[in-house]
């Protein structure tokens, strides 16, 4: 018991100042993000918290067992990620943007439907206080206004949190003890873990490189007489003449970008997988190209939905990526369930308490998002469609070692994309609800499942109970919400999302916000039919994978990766050159030197994910200690 009592004090303490500590980094002084997205994807692969204060824990190793440290970082993990960034600055602003400005005025085409939302699930109305000031700041908290939202949405992502850790504790056996999933990415966290990385003089050349480089450019940004070292190549610079720089639109930049983070991402990832992930990047670089050539690259389907949903689905032209990497994951997850066919039975077996605790979260997120405005059966095929995707992103993390943050999908797209949109398809109170389920994808809390699967790893290897891993998440959760509502909230309304926006770091956080509103005008005022352009390439995606986990289940030696294919089409232009690097070098490990080579060399590999760390945590201490409002560097 004392063991516990001892790790969820620190897991609360840590969690609640960090939440104090993030909205002044994040928000008011623009630093670099320590709790939750910062330059996607690699913000929250790991967070910036939760990795310093496991390294800083080696120093309480006497008085702090490695499974109580083990549980301390997965309860951070969870609960600091829902504190800012993560999840509150693109959560609050979602709520109250509608009742502000132009968007509330009683002719502008969004009124009708801000007049569907339910009051339980929003604070005030048009033109209300908690709106006003939000955006104006220099007001006191509305709590009153805020206070049946907030346990509303509270009771929904404890749900979910519950539910997601229901179906992980099902696949559990399958995933951990019959496939072995090789877990990658806790590789970073275990080394510091076992403590032995701080006697390594490999670790420490690692770290010389970020710490150089971000350092560099930080004092380039607080100095610039200091020169900055560039770590990106932009390819528009030199794609200018046809057909060549249709290779490099705007939408889906051909840029070779350098993090060391990443390149140590990469590093840890099988070596298939790190190959196909910028191998099948170039591929859609051919793509287009070839869509140049046909004089298709303008166009974009018969799919309205704009603004939020192509930050989601990017890009929103054909030949449509993200579409076709849906496709694939979808074939990815459901050919895994096929492949575990025998053992569903026994995996879903009635008797089971973790099979009973899904069905009834299930059945409570279905309740909810139905009183939100979602159709019953629409409802019951949003969360099937959300599990699946949630499953298949947390494959790609925990078995293929992506930088996986989240499930940045807005749910509303595969039933707009099917079915069509426009006035009287579906009620104006399902567009709004299913705008605002967009949380499920502009935050972190898809990444939930990921997170569960990665803390039961970690309570298995050092030998601490599930049930106190368990203990330990929920507690971070809660603590993170709370302390995620207050210090945000108390943020936001004494700045305002104006200033923050303006000369603060909220930028993209203000900006989503409007993307809400965007949501459900656009598909609810626009006739547009169903997207048979779009849903054929969804088959394209799940064929090629298909094909590539076919040959490779048929030829030993078979380069190419399902999973690489799945990433590196929809996510790859965030981190093919990095994956490049980190892949080149342990290709040459592995090649020339074999599996030993590769493990004297990782703590080099884990030197560049923890110098980015403690740059991002160095530079967010700096913005601190200036004081000046967007006066930060992020890197």
């Amino acid at each position: 018991m004392m063991t516990t009592l001892r790790a969820l004090v620190l897991i609360i303490s840590i969690t609640a100042l960090s939440g104090w500590l993030a909205q002044r980094v994040e928000l008011v002084y623009n630093g670099p993000h320590i709790a939750g997205a910062g330059s996607p994807p690699g913000g929250q692969v790991f967070l910036a918290v939760p990795l310093g204060a496991l390294a800083a824990l080696t120093l309480l190793r006497r008085w702090l067992s490695e499974g109580e440290r083990a549980v301390v970082y997965a309860g951070l993990a969870v609960g600091i990620s829902a504190t800012a960034s993560g999840l509150m600055h693109r959560f609050i602003p979602g709520l109250v943007t509608g009742f502000y400005g132009g968007f509330a005025n009683s002719n502008s085409p969004y009124f009708k439907f801000l007049q569907a939302i339910p009051s339980w699930a929003v604070p005030g109305g048009p033109h209300s206080e908690p709106a006003i000031g939000a955006f104006e700041g220099g007001a006191a908290v509305p709590w009153d206004a805020w206070a049946v939202p907030l346990v509303a949405w509270s009771l929904f992502f404890a749900a979910l949190f519950m539910t997601s850790f229901c179906l992980v504790a099902i696949f559990r056996e399958r995933w951990m003890e019959t496939e072995r999933l090789g877990f990658p990415l806790l590789e970073m966290p275990l080394a510091l873990l076992r403590g032995g990385l701080f006697t390594n003089r490999l670790f420490y050349w690692g770290m010389l490189i970020p710490v150089t480089l971000i350092g560099v450019n930080g004092l380039n940004h607080y100095f610039p007489a200091v020169p900055q070292i560039e770590v990106r190549l932009n390819f528009a610079d030199f794609l200018l003449d046809e057909p060549w720089k249709a290779m490099a639109p705007f939408e889906t930049p051909f840029q070779f970008r350098f993090s060391p983070l990443l390149a140590g991402v990469a590093f840890l990832a099988p070596v298939e997988v790190s190959f196909s992930t910028w191998f099948f990047y170039l591929v859609t670089r051919v793509q287009l190209l070839v869509t140049g050539l046909i004089g298709r690259l303008e166009y974009r389907g018969e799919f309205i939905p704009g603004h939020g949903s192509p930050w989601l689905d990017w890009p929103g032209h054909f030949p449509f990526f993200m579409t076709q990497a849906r496709g694939g994951l979808l074939f990815l997850v459901l050919f895994g369930l096929w492949t575990a066919r025998r053992s569903l039975a026994a995996m879903f077996a009635p008797g089971k308490w973790q099979v009973w605790g899904f069905v009834a979260g299930f059945l409570l997120l279905w309740a909810w998002i139905v009183l939100l405005g979602v159709p019953v059966l629409l409802a019951g095929l949003t969360w099937v469609f959300f599990f699946l995707l949630a499953l298949g992103f947390a494959r790609l993390r925990v078995d293929g070692g992506l930088p996986v943050n989240g499930v940045p999908q807005i749910m509303g797209y595969i039933f707009f994309v099917a079915l069509g949109t426009g006035p009287g398809l579906f009620a104006e109170q399902t567009y709004v609800a299913f705008a605002l389920l967009a949380v499920l994808g502009f935050t972190c809390i898809g990444l939930w499942p990921a997170l569960q699967f990665e803390g039961l790893k970690l309570a298995e290897v050092t030998g601490i109970s599930s049930r106190q891993m368990v203990l330990g998440m929920c507690v971070g959760l809660a603590t993170g919400l709370a302390s995620g509502y207050l210090f945000s909230l108390e943020t936001i309304y004494e700045h305002g999302l104006f200033a923050l926006q303006e000369q603060g770091g909220a930028r993209s956080e203000a900006r989503i916000g409007r993307y809400y509103n965007y949501l459900f005008k656009d598909a609810g005022a626009t006739v547009g039919p169903t997207d048979w352009v779009r849903l054929g390439f969804h088959g394209i995606g799940a064929a090629v994978t298909a094909f590539l986990s076919v040959m490779r289940q048929h030829f030993l030696r078979w380069p190419f990766h399902p999973m690489g294919y799945v990433f590196g089409t929809g996510f790859g232009w965030l981190v093919w050159g990095s994956v490049l690097v980190g892949w080149l070098c342990k290709w040459l490990a592995v090649r020339y030197g074999g599996a030993q080579t590769y493990r004297r060399l990782l703590p080099f590999f884990l030197g560049l994910i923890f110098g980015e760390v403690l740059m991002r945590l160095l530079w967010a201490g700096v913005a601190l200690w200036s004081g000046q409002m967007g006066a930060g560097f992020r890197f």
